[in-house]
């Protein structure tokens, strides 16, 4: 590396290296280095890039002008050889008249000095009188430079002459001429179309004939602002998208405004004030309209439309700020980067929340199908939360990349607050939105009280699949994307956030549990809530029953279908003797377990199967309470509860809880009996020795359950 030359290295020399200096900055700088010296000259780039905008506008106007002066040099030069062309022949051919007159009229040379003086004052006599029409002329040909200057010299000798009728009428009729030129300089300057060379030429003009200087300012500063406010009108009427109005405003108004700047700055420096006011007037309308077009997008899939449009307004307005001197608006354009960017932030949670309800929407329809996948379901719920999140964060994004030049910003301008936002506002409010549709579903509210209580069990479980593990990893995206390490203890905790999951999911589930439970309860609630007093011996269980450990089981297949495994029915014991009598019955009441219906339900089969059992077997035992019965009554309470303990004591976790409740319902009855005596164990077995293991077979039962 010591062989190459310093200059080699240098980067404002002619014979720069760039292989040899890359080839350096990877010997001597680490990476950390490396992208710091990037990050420097991608700021120097852009300082440059910047004072050249600067110059450029500076001198754009001196450009101009530069190049109008030239042409009509040019002009005037070519006009001047043809005249000197014509006067060298002109020349020759009087010297060639004057050799051959001087012998002729040698003799005659006073009288023809005095013809010679006589001819010049008829001829400025002629000049005298032609004076109006020659004013006129140049009106008409709107050279107003020429009328002013020609007025002024023939006023300033013909004056001494006005009590002369006929100069008299000259200098009235000029002076009409004048007056007309003056107003035709002051329409002009008040004219919101003319050019820059013709507004500033009537000024000169009109500063020369000595018109009120303020009033001739005034004047300037209407017409600038009436043409200010045409090009605003313009872009309000005439514009496609927000991108498209600031491609205008970028093209039209803010050039417009750089060159009514600077052109008032020439003409009067000393009212510079009045002139930055009144541009600030403008600038602020512009503002407004731009704010207003940018805020009214409602389509968070033109996230980076907007960002694009609001890079370009705000390199344009700084670019502005720099060619007009004294014109600061930096605060206003960063507000409108921070409004912006929450609008975009809230148009992103509002899609999350649509495509949330959608998803709803469409596994609500699949479940009304006979072939369900509810694994699938929950899983797309989760992923759609998941995907839409993160594209979300990926949008917003955009308002930090690289090339963007409000990323430049100091931090606490605007990428503290966004960062915080993004966060907070989008990820912990889509969370917080997800919590609200799930409270919604669990509380049944409106339409969603006709909802499957299946899709309260798939909404369940992908909110337990989110606190588990994706929720835990958007947080740690967003932090990591938007770089809010060091502001962590600022943010929502993933705990909190996690434990709201799981406090959602419990509660789906309770209402997944209890609605499958008052379901099936009530329908076996209808057919044991007419008065039986049969008048034999019971033959059968009760169909209502039946169909009561049916629907059981079908819960039971459905819970298997989500979380695998497979469904079985088990051998189950008795806890104690269904044939012992009243007395006993009763006397065994009293040692019944305790049963928590608020019990914590967790994400297993056996445990939401617990639930629901629970909540069916509380119905049914509140139902007996409600009847008395005749002594083949109890038999066929007794066949029933048996029927019940053994098709449901293999669903749950805990058979004992199923054992304790068929019990109470039991003893409830045998209370509500004036002789009661109870079947035979064997018969009861007899009775009852088909479980309904086979879900498809037909169904048939009446209303009443028998």
């Amino acid at each position: 590396m010591g062989s190459y030359k310093p200059s080699v290295l240098d980067l404002t020399k002619a014979d720069f290296d760039v292989d040899a200096y890359v080839a350096r900055l990877l010997k001597e700088k680490s990476l950390d280095d490396l992208v710091k010296e990037e990050e420097e000259m991608v700021a120097s780039v852009r300082r440059l890039d910047s004072d050249v905008h600067q110059i450029v506008y500076e001198n754009y106007n001196k450009f101009l002008t530069a190049t109008n002066t030239v042409r009509k040099i040019q002009d005037e030069f070519n006009q001047l050889d043809t005249e000197m062309e014509s006067l060298s022949s002109s020349m020759k051919n009087i010297s060639a008249l004057i050799g051959d007159l001087g012998g002729v009229l040698g003799d005659k040379r006073e009288d023809i000095l005095q013809l010679g003086s006589s001819y010049k004052v008829v001829k400025s006599l002629k000049h005298i009188f032609d004076l109006p029409s020659v004013l006129q002329s140049h009106h008409d040909e709107r050279n107003y430079g020429e009328v002013i200057r020609l007025y002024k010299l023939a006023s300033a000798s013909l004056s001494q002459f006005s009590d002369v009728e006929t100069v008299k009428r000259v200098l009235e009729r000029s002076e009409r001429v004048y007056k007309t030129t003056e107003e035709q300089l002051m329409e002009q300057l008040k004219n919101p179309a003319s050019s820059t060379e013709s507004v500033t030429n009537a000024v000169d003009l009109l500063m020369n004939i000595g018109r009120n200087r303020d009033e001739v300012h005034k004047v300037l500063l209407n017409c600038s602002q009436q043409s200010l406010q045409s090009d605003l009108r313009e872009l309000d009427v005439n514009h496609a998208d927000v991108l498209d109005l600031v491609d205008k405003g970028c093209g039209s108004f803010i050039p417009n405004l750089t060159l009514i700047a600077t052109t008032h700055d020439r003409l009067f420096p000393d009212k510079q004030d009045q002139m930055l006011a009144m541009i600030k007037i403008e600038l602020d309308a512009f503002h407004s309209l731009v704010s207003r077009v940018f805020l009214s997008s409602n389509d968070a899939k033109d996230c980076s439309i907007v960002v694009r449009a609001l890079d370009r307004y705000y390199r344009k307005i700084s670019t502005c700020r720099h060619v007009v001197s004294g014109l600061e608006f930096s605060k206003p354009t960063i507000d409108l980067i921070n409004e912006v960017s929450i609008h975009e932030i809230d148009l992103s949670l509002t899609r999350i929340q649509e495509e949330l309800r959608n998803v709803l929407n469409e596994s609500r329809q699949a479940l009304n199908n006979d072939s369900k996948d509810l694994a699938a379901l929950a899983s797309k719920i989760e992923h759609t939360f998941a995907f839409q999140v993160k594209t979300a964060l990926a949008n917003l994004l955009l308002f930090t990349a690289s090339d963007v030049t409000f990323s430049a910003l100091p931090p606490e301008l605007f990428h503290l607050s966004f960062a915080q936002n993004a966060h907070e506002r989008l990820l912990v409010q889509a969370f917080d939105k997800l919590l609200q549709l799930a409270d919604d579903y669990a509380d049944a509210k409106g339409d969603l009280r006709f909802v499957s209580p299946n899709l309260l069990l798939v909404f369940a479980f992908a909110l337990q699949h989110l606190s588990n593990k994706s929720a835990v990893y958007l947080l740690n995206l967003c932090r990591e994307q938007f770089a809010l390490a060091a502001a962590s203890d600022k943010l929502t905790s993933a705990t909190k956030v996690t434990t709201d999951l799981k406090l959602r999911a419990q509660k789906l589930v309770r209402g997944y549990a209890e609605r499958n439970g008052h379901e099936i309860g009530e329908h076996l609630s209808k057919g044991c809530e007419v008065l039986y007093q049969p008048s034999t011996s019971p033959s059968s269980v009760r169909s209502a029953v039946r169909r009561a450990v049916e629907e059981s089981l079908a819960c039971d297949q459905e819970l298997t279908q989500l979380l695998g495994g497979e469904s079985k029915v088990k051998e189950t014991k008795t806890s104690r003797r269904l044939g012992a009598g009243g007395l006993e019955a009763a006397r065994d009441s009293l040692w019944c377990e305790r049963i928590d219906f608020h019990q914590q339900i967790h994400f297993n089969k056996a445990s939401i199967m617990s639930a629901i059992v629970k909540v069916l077997l509380k119905i049914f035992t509140e139902t007996i309470r409600l009847q008395t019965y005749s002594k083949f009554g109890i038999e066929q309470i007794q066949v029933d509860c048996y029927y019940l303990q053994r098709g449901l004591a293999s669903l749950v976790a805990d058979e004992v809880v199923v054992n304790s409740m068929v019990d109470q319902a039991l003893s409830s009855a045998l209370k509500r009996c004036v002789d009661p005596v109870l079947v035979h164990p064997s018969r009861l077995a007899q009775l009852c020795e088909q479980l309904p293991v086979q879900l498809g077979q037909q169904r048939t039962s009446s209303s009443l359950g028998y």
